[in-house]
């Protein structure tokens, strides 16, 4: 699965660190009923699979535009990384925008559409809980083999 945070650089960067927190703590099977590292998820969130660009995830995510939406689902279903253990492409991607109001969306590889969370108005300050809540929301299934 890729992350992309599209305030990146803004006072919303430490939803990275909530998220990076999240799957790292051990908490996510319980939390989000799930058992990541059995299935060998990965969660891409720097190095991101080659034209999975900000620009392309804002093209999708905040203009809706479908010719995007499905050249992102092409990169996804055809991302190969042997150092990585995936060689049957990835699940789908989670965003994190605040415009408009905070909120985290995804797509799952192989759907058409694009799901939405609203996290807080934009004079409500996002807790880590409301972001590692969204995630579990959104986080896709295991599309592939596990």
């Amino acid at each position: 699965m890729v992350w992309v945070n599209l305030e990146e650089g803004s006072r919303d960067s430490n939803v990275d660190e909530v998220i990076f927190n999240f799957i790292h703590s051990g908490r996510i099977d319980s939390s989000c009923g799930v058992r990541w590292e059995e299935w060998g998820s990965t969660l891409y969130m720097k190095k991101r699979p080659n034209g999975i660009t900000n620009d392309l995830i804002r093209r999708v995510f905040i203009e809706k535009d479908g010719s995007s939406l499905r050249r992102l689902n092409y990169f996804l279903k055809s991302f190969k990384d042997s150092e990585g253990g995936v060689d049957e492409g990835l699940d789908g991607v989670v965003v994190y925008s605040n415009k408009g109001g905070a909120r985290m969306m995804n797509f799952v590889t192989g759907r058409k559409k694009v799901k939405s969370y609203s996290l807080a108005s934009s004079n409500y300050l996002v807790k880590a809980q409301d972001i590692e809540d969204a995630f579990c929301v959104l986080l896709p299934p295991t599309t592939r083999a596990p």
